[in-house]
């Protein structure tokens, strides 16, 4: 009986571990958040999806690679300014995220580009796109497709 307060305190320790292991999302701590797509216009063959992703996890992890049914190709593109004239940038190495920081996937910056699509994107529809992380692994998120604004 005098192990009695350390088998309690003990007990509540994994009691407690195992409620937090239940909270932390199976992905590593990735948590993915306002994803979306913009319609394409008639006839287009690429589209853009955008998110914002945040790395709950105690590491940093990287978003290396995407892919989605619909398009042929996926890849990770990064719209810059280089001397005035916008440029499309691919990173095939894909982009860091922190322990505990944000990557924001957003238009006229860092984004998933869709390149041969397999039907056009509509205002409306979902679209299923596959992010894969170098440790938290894949994660398949529904995106809804919205209406191109001020077009």
């Amino acid at each position: 009986m005098r192990n009695c307060p350390a088998l309690i305190i003990i007990g509540l320790l994994c009691i407690s571990s195992l409620w937090v292991a239940a909270c932390v999302p199976a992905s590593g701590g990735i948590v993915v958040k306002d994803a979306f797509a913009r319609a394409s216009p008639t006839g287009a063959e690429t589209g853009g999806a955008f998110a914002t992703i945040i790395n709950n996890g105690q590491a940093a992890d990287r978003l290396v690679t995407a892919s989605s049914p619909a398009a042929k190709t996926v890849e990770l593109h990064e719209t810059v300014d280089e001397n005035g004239v916008m440029k499309m940038v691919h990173h095939p190495e894909g982009w860091e995220i922190a322990a505990g920081g944000t990557l924001e996937l957003k238009p006229g910056g860092k984004h998933i580009m869709l390149i041969g699509l397999t039907a056009p994107l509509e205002a409306g529809k979902k679209i299923q796109v596959t992010l894969n992380f170098e440790k938290a692994g894949a994660q398949t998120i529904d995106v809804p497709v919205q209406a191109m604004s001020g077009m």
